[in-house]
């Protein structure tokens, strides 16, 4: 029986970005917190609804580890594949003007 991985949107209302939320079966060494994922290219999913992960599209790597997965879910929603990338510009450039940290993204 293979194990299905959950995400899970977050509660907390994030202006720059429609759905951030988490891994809660991983947790970031970084932070000892669950694995952080954003969901581009959805309108807003519903926060605290278990979803089940489809596929680890990207990574948004961070100097101080906390790393955010860039990730697509399964849902009936229809997914905006044009709004993928700007999505995640927009949340990388609001993310680092808030922390002052700089990152990378890396598509896979």
């Amino acid at each position: 029986m293979s194990r299905r991985i959950i995400v899970v949107m977050d509660k907390v209302r994030r202006t720059f970005i429609n759905n951030y939320g988490e891994l809660p079966q991983f947790i970031n060494k970084a932070d000892g917190d669950p694995w952080d994922v954003i969901v581009p290219g959805y309108p807003k999913l519903h926060p605290g609804v278990p979803y089940y992960l489809k596929d680890i599209v990207g990574i948004y790597r961070l100097p101080n580890g906390n790393h955010k997965l860039i990730v697509d879910i399964y849902t009936d929603i229809l997914k905006n594949f044009s709004t993928v990338k700007p999505e995640v510009n927009k949340f990388v450039r609001m993310y680092e003007e808030h922390t002052g940290l700089k990152g990378q993204v890396y598509y896979f």
